[in-house]
């Protein structure tokens, strides 16, 4: 449309031109005067349009449908379980409220959250406390579909699927604020990234297997191959050889006694609690210290351990295991 109006605007001046060689001053002022007069209304009513656009709202898909949202939204709410929050950081859009354990955002997010409302976790969720909020975008997890039943009608709300595959997770969320594009570049770069950290890996450990744990309060939970961030960060991204016997699927939740069919090389302990009587237990006990990874002192216990389901969390798990294989 702008085209067209400076077109239309040099044909104006043509015709002006020529009415000049033929009439007089005070008619050519007034043609001039007309002329300019309605190319900037044109213009005027061509940047009401870009405004207009710029204000409006766009289709997302998602697993409940297709939902309408602001472009540029001013105030997101997330819940879920898993840190999408970091996903938003990383395409540089800050989250209004989140969900927090105790009122403590993840450890890899907390400066970039500063200021972010923290809401309890819980495993469901009275819609009234979310309408209270007054959110222009509810991004949420599948496991509150009751929540969306109940406020998509009146707030523009996501569902995110938590699937095994942290990039799809990753790429609707960031779809829904309308950065999809900065969204695939972030996880282009992580991928390159981990491809370098990785190759230096495997030259200094070779075929040596690995295996993750996190020993929780009363349990412990082994993960396996696949469907888990964590299992991908580890044998997708930086190719490293999985223990033998680990599951295939996304983990197992095992007593001390289960341990002993696992025996790998190298164990990363991605413990969220590092104390405690059970914790004390396990890892002062006859099994834990039978493992090779265990009298060869190679357990890696990382800070990062909120399951690696963000790129920003990602990244430091990356950078944090090459520190501790490579200078340990």
């Amino acid at each position: 449309m702008k085209k067209s109006v400076k077109l239309w605007a040099l044909l104006c001046v043509f015709v002006i031109v020529t009415l000049t060689a033929c009439g007089s001053g005070e008619e050519t002022a007034a043609v001039v005067e007309k002329e300019t007069s309605e190319v900037e209304t044109e213009q005027q009513d061509d940047s009401t349009v870009d405004e207009e656009v710029a204000e409006g709202t766009f289709t997302v898909e998602h697993i409940y449908g297709e939902t309408e949202v602001p472009v540029n939204p001013e105030k997101v709410v997330v819940l879920s379980h898993v840190s999408w929050e970091g996903s938003l950081v990383s395409v540089g859009v800050k989250p209004y409220a989140v969900m927090a354990y105790d009122s403590e955002f993840p450890p890899h997010l907390i400066e970039e959250l500063e200021g972010v409302e923290a809401l309890p976790y819980a495993d469901e969720i009275n819609p009234e406390e979310i309408v209270q909020l007054n959110p222009d975008l509810l991004i949420i997890s599948d496991r509150y579909e009751p929540l969306y039943e109940q406020l998509s009608d009146s707030i523009p709300t996501v569902v995110v699927e938590v699937g095994g595959d942290w990039k799809d997770d990753h790429l609707k969320v960031t779809e829904a604020v309308g950065k999809l594009d900065e969204g695939q570049k972030v996880i282009n770069k992580l991928e390159n990234e981990a491809e370098e950290i990785g190759n230096r890996i495997r030259e200094s450990v070779g075929e040596e297997t690995f295996m993750a744990v996190s020993i929780n309060k009363k349990d412990i939970r082994v993960y396996g191959r696949n469907n888990h961030a964590t299992n991908a960060l580890l044998f997708d991204d930086l190719k490293l050889t999985p223990a033998e016997n680990i599951p295939e699927d996304f983990g197992e939740n095992i007593s001390i006694e289960g341990l002993v069919k696992y025996n790998p090389d190298h164990i990363i302990d991605v413990t969220y609690f590092n104390s405690g009587e059970y914790y004390d237990s396990i890892t002062q006990g006859e099994v834990w210290n039978g493992l090779e990874a265990v009298k060869k002192d190679n357990v890696h216990t990382l800070t990062t351990t909120w399951g690696f389901w963000d790129p920003i969390e990602r990244e430091k798990g990356l950078q944090e295991i090459e520190e501790l294989l490579l200078n340990e």
